[in-house]
């Protein structure tokens, strides 16, 4: 029978539009192409993509299950979270790189119909691996689908595995970012897990492709847990810093004490005047000054803060020591007060004689200098004058 004449004068558009989603399957996604998408998965036009389980379905579903999944949780203690099952997530086949020339359309489309029955039957076991098959032959014509794997991730969460689901999303949602289904499962999967900021991000983006009245409650409920982990995340993080501050501020509080410490201990060296830069000295005396001994001696000398004339008069007899003692207070004039300290010069007199003050120091104890000589007007009488005692 030929065709009518309205189909034929179409057939060169329906033929670019076939090419054009040979060459990008997603385009089927489109709601313009629609009704291709549900010919081509053998499904009736009028189901809806995105709750096209059979009707009763919801009805079906073991109670545990879904008041886990499917129904709004309820406001108490008990969030109804459940840890990850132990078993392995589903494999996702890899795209065929294009179409071959036999491609068999039909397959995928009758595994994924055997599917919904088997689902709207309660055989979920049964539905997973007829979609497993169905997205095998997706792939195997190079029209892997965001749909058939949503659909996959839908049932795995009524068998309770929200791991294996949202694994099966993350694949969708690389096919088609904005597909309704793969974000609305994710969401109810990860809302299973406790991973409450993620699951408000994934529903809240459903909502606004698709919004569903009937998840209101359900959105309401994770924003509420979302806030509130939130909230506990910023805490922990605040005490971190706080703890990492504190941490840091004690590091750098030892190691200003240790080197103050290490200040400390080298004050009294410190404390001495370099004698080699002492202004007024001769080229001879500054690198005499520079001798380890000479100014080993010169802190010993000024080791309780000032002059020890006990240690001065030591030192002078030290035939290394003692003539650069005598050159130095020479050219300071005896009081070594700018060198050595404030009240050198007087210290040094006390200990050593009235003949420090001429550049020099005096005799040693026992006998007198010039000056003493010729002191004749003193009160102390000579022996000679003193009368013999009977």
């Amino acid at each position: 029978m030929p065709l009518p004449k309205e189909i034929a004068n179409c057939l060169g558009a329906a033929e670019a539009v076939v090419k054009a989603c040979r060459a990008d399957p997603t385009l089927l996604d489109e709601p313009e192409l629609r009704f291709l998408k549900s010919f081509v998965d053998g499904e009736p036009y009028e189901v809806e993509e995105e709750d096209d389980e059979m009707p009763g379905l919801e009805e079906e579903v073991p109670a545990a299950a879904a008041a886990a999944a499917a129904e709004p949780p309820s406001r108490s203690e008990d969030d109804g979270t459940m840890a990850p099952e132990s078993e392995p997530v589903l494999p996702v086949p890899k795209n065929a790189a294009e179409a071959p020339d036999d491609a068999d359309w039909s397959v995928a489309g009758s595994k994924k119909s055997a599917a919904i029955a088997a689902a709207s039957e309660g055989k979920f076991a049964d539905a997973v691996a007829l979609y497993t098959e169905a997205l095998e032959a997706e792939a195997a014509t190079a029209c892997l689908s965001a749909s058939t794997l949503a659909k996959r991730a839908d049932i795995l969460l009524k068998l309770e595995r929200p791991k294996a689901a949202a694994s099966d999303c993350d694949a969708a949602l690389e096919i088609n970012p904005d597909s309704a289904k793969a974000l609305k499962t994710r969401g109810k999967a990860r809302r299973l897990l406790g991973d409450w900021v993620l699951a408000n991000l994934d529903l809240a983006a459903a909502q606004k492709i698709d919004f569903d009245p009937e998840l209101s409650d359900l959105c309401d409920f994770v924003k509420d847990k979302a806030s509130a982990r939130g909230a506990e995340e910023r805490e922990q993080q605040r005490k971190a810093d706080l703890d990492k501050r504190k941490a840091e501020a004690a590091r750098r509080k030892r190691q200003q004490d240790a080197e103050e410490a290490a200040k400390a201990a080298s004050a009294p060296a410190d404390d001495i005047p370099s004698m080699g830069a002492m202004p007024g000295l001769d080229p001879s005396m500054a690198t005499a000054m520079q001798n380890p001994k000479v100014m080993a001696a010169f802190q010993d000398m000024m080791s309780g803060g000032q002059p020890n004339p006990a240690k001065v008069m030591e030192y002078m007899n030290d035939p290394e020591i003692g003539p650069v003692l005598q050159k130095l207070m020479s050219s300071m004039g005896g009081g070594m007060g700018a060198g050595m300290g404030a009240g050198m010069g007087a210290g040094m007199g006390a200990g050593m004689g009235a003949g420090a003050g001429a550049g020099g120091f005096g005799g040693p104890p026992g006998g007198g200098g010039a000056a003493a000589d010729d002191d004749d007007d003193d009160d102390i009488p000579d022996l000679e004058e003193v009368d013999e005692v009977d």
